[in-house]
């Protein structure tokens, strides 16, 4: 069995050209299928004339009040398929219904486990897209290169085998979730072209909070399939405050108690150090809070220590043989130092400081 998946919200006029549509196509392709709508409470009563439609088509109407919006919707619609072969696609017509067939059949011959609709590939393409739409769309899929190298990882139309994702956590933001099954069910992919036409009824969904979304998405799809990623990104933001507080002591000892930068130097590290390793422990790395405070202290105070060598002979050095010892120029070199001890201090810190033999 085939289960074909319409997330919805506000398709009440689309709804009802969509659902007889997939029905002739089961007809004529000799399909045994079933529609499942999976509607977001619809004010427009979408919902309402899905279920009136199951008279005559096998439709199956399930309706979302709490924790709306498509992506979960769609995860909705897998709990509730009875098919072998889930396909998810738009409810407003921009996927091109006709195509369902050619995206079954490598699946129902196992030459793949997901087939995705590109707009990307010979072949595909976007009616009528102005120009910023396409920009946009072209680079939100370089966004995604980190992640996947599907040629439109923004695709919206999929067609999956059921049992590929019934052991992964599926946990998307936003509508994308056609590039989180991709990315976290790691199926064998198989794309096909298709021409995207834009919705002729309704309002589009897309404003900035989707974009947003996508954005945020994104970034747990990087810390998911590279670790070290959002660690690092996070100490160095952890890293980028400390490094505030650290230049203001610096500033602060030298043009108000004119210090020599490289002894200033000394106690602004002092007072970042303590700062970076909170806030390190409770928000960088996720085991931090069960470290043991004392052990992991100390071999934070050592990382830092020889991360304050390697800064300061960075200092040293551009002070001794760049001249950069006068206002304002010893701010710059006592940067270009942190930049060199920052990646040391990560390294250390994830590997020694809050590594799994010190916990409790």
């Amino acid at each position: 069995m085939i289960s074909v998946i319409l997330p919805t919200y506000n398709e009440a006029e689309n709804i009802k050209t969509i659902i007889p549509m997939l029905n002739r196509l089961f007809i004529g392709e000799g399909i045994n299928g079933e529609i499942i709508v999976v509607d977001d409470n619809s004010p427009d009563g979408t919902a309402v004339i899905a279920q009136e439609l199951d008279k005559d088509y096998p439709v199956q109407v399930h309706v979302r009040r709490d924790d709306r919006g498509l992506s979960k919707a769609v995860i909705k619609g897998f709990e509730l398929a009875k098919g072998d072969i889930c396909v998810v696609m738009d409810a407003d017509l921009s996927h091109p219904v006709e195509k369902i067939p050619e995206m079954l059949k490598p699946i129902i011959n196992n030459k793949c486990d997901m087939v995705i609709g590109s707009r990307n590939i010979s072949g595909g393409g976007c009616e009528e897209w102005p120009l910023s739409r396409r920009i946009i769309s072209r680079f939100a899929g370089l966004m995604a290169r980190g992640v996947t190298d599907l040629s439109d990882p923004t695709s919206g139309f999929m067609a999956i085998r059921k049992n590929t994702i019934s052991d992964i956590k599926l946990d998307p933001l936003g509508w994308k979730i056609v590039l989180e099954v991709a990315v976290k069910a790691n199926p064998r992919i198989k794309e096909i072209p298709i021409i995207f036409t834009d919705r002729m009824k309704g309002e589009s969904k897309l404003n900035l909070k989707t974009y947003i979304d996508y954005v945020r998405h994104l970034w747990r799809l990087y810390s998911y399939c590279h670790k070290g990623f959002s660690q690092f990104v996070r100490f160095c933001l952890v890293g980028g405050s400390g490094t505030f507080i650290d230049t203001f002591v610096l500033v602060s000892l030298v043009e108000l108690a004119s210090f020599d930068p490289r002894l200033a130097a000394v106690f602004a590290f002092s007072t970042a150090v303590i700062w970076n390793y909170i806030f390190n422990r409770i928000w960088t790395f996720e085991k931090g809070r069960d470290i043991k405070t004392i052990h992991s202290f100390v071999l934070f105070i050592i990382i830092c220590i020889i991360g304050l060598g390697i800064r300061i002979g960075v200092m040293h050095l551009l002070i001794m043989y760049a001249n950069m010892g006068e206002s304002p120029w010893y701010i710059l070199a006592s940067l270009l130092g942190i930049v060199a001890a920052t990646i040391f201090n990560f390294l250390g810190s994830r590997y020694l400081v809050f590594s799994h033999y010190l916990l409790k």
